[in-house]
């Protein structure tokens, strides 16, 4: 699963991160201090919704 950074802002003074999960319209949100924090945070949510597994599911359908 790649994740890519798209937009970096704050809110009421946290500064959060957007996070694209490629070859998808999936956009992650999280609060982290720098880009690095942030991707690590996406990839943390994603596993535990069971992201990766899904996505593998849906790809293993359409081969």
């Amino acid at each position: 699963m790649e994740l890519e950074v798209l937009e970096e802002y704050s809110v009421a003074g946290e500064k959060r991160f957007r996070i694209l999960v490629r070859g998808t319209n999936i956009i992650l949100n999280v609060k982290a201090g720098n880009e690095e924090e942030a991707l690590t945070r996406a990839r943390e949510l994603a596993e535990k919704m069971g992201l990766p597994e899904f996505l593998d599911s849906i790809k293993a359908r359409m081969s």
